[in-house]
This record gives C-alpha cells, structure tokens and sequence, in this order.
C-alpha cells in the first residue's frame, strides 16, 4: 500500500469517529463506544495489510489514551491491539466486538470514576468559597483524597501570600499534601493553650440525616478528631456516594483505633456489643502484618447487623438505642466502644457541632465532633448543602 493510500486510509478510519462535541474529526476522541468504527475497519472480513492495522491499532489506543480521566490513558495498548489482530486467521467483526466490549468497561468505569473525582472538586469549591477566609489565622487540614481538592482550593484562594495561615495537619499525608501546596504546616501538639482553629475542613465515609459520620476508612480517626473538637466549626466536603440516611447503610464498619497488646480483648468486647465480625485491619502486605496508625496503633473494623438509629428514631420508638433490642443510637454505641478499655478513639463523629459547643461555653478550645455542614458534590454536577438546625 502506497503512503498516500496508507494515510488517506488512516484519516478516514480518524474521520469516522464524532469528536466529544458531535463534531467530525481528524483525530481520534475517547467516547465510550466510538472504538467500534476503529474496529470495523480492523477486523474486515478480508485480510487487511500490516500497515493498516497497525495504524488501526495506534488510533484505538490514542482514542483510549486521549480520555480527559488521568486513570484511562494506558488502559489499552496499540501493540496489544495489533497482536489481537494478527492473531486471528481471518478476523471477524464479531472478534471485534468482543475486544470492543472490553475496552468499552474499562473506559466506562473510568467515566464513572472521572464523575465522582469531579464531584469532589466542586463540592471543595463550594465549601472553601463558603467557610474560609484569608483572613484566618489557623485551618485544620483533615485526610484522604477528597481533601486534596480543598487543599487546591485554598491555595488558589490565597494566590502567593500564604504566610498569613497555619494549617494543622491530621496525619503523614495531610501534612505532605500540605506541604506540597506551599502551604504552611503546623503541628497540633505545638497549638497554644487558647487557640481555637477557625475551622477544619475534612471527609466522610458516610454521614447520616442528622450530620452524624462514620471516619477512620483512611486510619486516621484519632488525629481527625483531635482538629475537629479544637476548630470553632467543622466543615465535612463528601461526593454523593457517602449521603445516607442512616449510619452503616453503605459504608459497612466502623473503623476503632486500638493499642496493640489490647486487640483480641477488644474484639472480644465487640463481639459482646453486637458486632458480627470485627477484623483487625491487614496492612497494603498481609505478609507485614495489620496496618498500624500514626500513633502506632492498630485499626478494628466493626460491622453491626443493622443501620445506626439516630436520636430522632429513638424519640420515634423504633428502637431502643441502647444494644439490649439488637439497636444501638449513634452516640450511645460510640459511648459503648469507647469505655472498652484499649480502645483510644472510635470512628463516629456524633454528639454536639462546634458552634453548639461553644455556643454552651464548654471550654476555650473544645468543640463538638459533627460537622456544621456538610457539602455532597452530585452526580449531576451540583452541590448538596446538608447544614446544622439552629
């Protein structure tokens, strides 16, 4: 085959595919479901030359490669494409579909994946616009991926001049993710007697009706804690994955830090209280043993048969609340978990908010656990405020 014929083959089978916009295109778009023209031409019912199907191959895999999610590119190589193809004697479109199939998940779950980091970042946009401000002094900076994208918000917020505030870190890779926005780490065990952060931006793993959350799925429920009691409000930034009615109606434990020497007493403990099958956490190696905190400490996670009752069902008499009917109440099974001894912290965030707290003056630099409002980036790519009752 000729160049000319070699390139005028390339730039129809580009052609064929619409571009994002609807528009046609010389080069090749990610789509879902756009391969299926690359593919045709690939497996034509008749011997195709090497050279046609290797540009085949390079389109599909650019069409793979080009998709605006970072976890796409790569998920599918020229090369492998090409030694599909070769492989087949006489390769049938019907061959196609079935690599057409494959590509189309993996790049489906990806577009899913693409959605949820998406609604991540607008729902940290929303919150950052709406509870900081330059003029803070001390910002408390909680964990895991969701936070990245308040962390990028706030820097943009304060541009250059980021002296002004310190922010305190609730854990190794909140500090490092702090760090690496230029941002100014402080510790929380160095914070003066009468500081009270301004507010402590962090994430869920679930959170119920009445604001209530389940944390610790990242291992550092102690330290997250620990910010959010010291910050005048705590704002909570979730994708709408972690919005449910009830405590344990997705998310499937409740994460407890525990010291070591103490685990199979607390497990036996929880066992007590109703937990059907609480496991000690396996670190990213099960060969190295269980997963260990910053404090050094390990992680139970703790399932219960049924969803956590908020107080309002209680009032409502569905339930007892207190483990003697099978039901426990969000903040009395947290009371439960934490007089065990061994147990250093628990991961439910329940009882008062900060401006409750400090609203009925009950110290300086104390306030509540639960969030005073919590911003769920959507599906549909707008922002659902949960906010406390005044």
């Amino acid at each position: 085959m000729s160049n000319r014929i070699f390139r005028s083959h390339r730039t129809l089978v580009a052609r064929a595919i619409p571009s994002p916009q609807g528009h046609a295109s010389s080069r090749p778009c990610c789509a879902v479901g756009t391969e299926y023209h690359l593919l045709s031409a690939l497996f034509a019912p008749r011997p195709q030359p090497r050279r046609l199907i290797s540009a085949a191959a390079e389109l599909i895999a650019a069409a793979a490669s080009s998709c605006p999610t970072a976890a796409a590119r790569g998920v599918v190589s020229s090369s492998a494409i090409e030694n599909f193809a070769q492989s087949q004697a006489r390769p049938a479109v019907s061959s196609a579909g079935v690599l057409f199939r494959s590509i189309s998940v993996r790049m489906a779950s990806t577009d899913a994946a693409a959605k949820v980091e998406a609604a991540k970042d607008l729902a940290a946009k929303r919150a950052v616009a709406e509870h900081f401000s330059p003029s803070f002094k001390w910002v408390g900076i909680g964990s895991g991926t969701t936070i990245l994208y308040v962390i990028n918000e706030i820097k943009r917020v304060l541009g250059d001049d980021v002296t002004n505030t310190l922010f305190v870190p609730t854990g190794y890779q909140s500090r490092s993710a702090i760090v690496a926005a230029g941002l100014v780490p402080v510790a929380f065990d160095t914070l003066p007697d009468n500081v009270v952060l301004d507010v402590a931006f962090d994430g869920a793993d679930e959170v119920d009706d009445e604001l209530n959350c389940i944390k610790g799925g990242g291992a550092c429920l102690f330290q997250e804690k620990l910010v959010a009691e010291r910050a005048r409000k705590f704002v909570c930034v979730a994708d709408y994955r972690k919005l449910q009615p009830r405590l344990l109606a997705n998310w499937p434990t409740i994460p407890i830090e525990v010291a070591p020497i103490a685990t199979q007493a607390v497990l036996h403990a929880l066992i007590k209280l109703g937990s059907t099958a609480p496991k000690v956490r396996a670190g990213l190696l099960a060969k190295t043993g269980p997963l260990k905190t910053d404090q050094d400490f390990f992680i139970i996670d703790a399932p219960f048969a049924q969803p956590l009752l908020t107080s309002s069902d209680v009032a409502a008499g569905k339930g007892k609340g207190d483990g003697s009917d099978g039901t426990w109440e969000v903040s009395a099974l947290s009371s439960a978990i934490k007089a065990i001894t061994g147990v250093l912290e628990v991961g439910l965030f329940c009882g008062v908010d900060g401006i409750t707290a400090f609203a009925e003056k009950k110290g300086t630099a104390c306030g509540g656990q639960k969030p005073v409002a919590v911003y769920f980036g959507m599906q549909d790519g707008s922002v659902e405020v949960r906010a406390r009752k005044e």
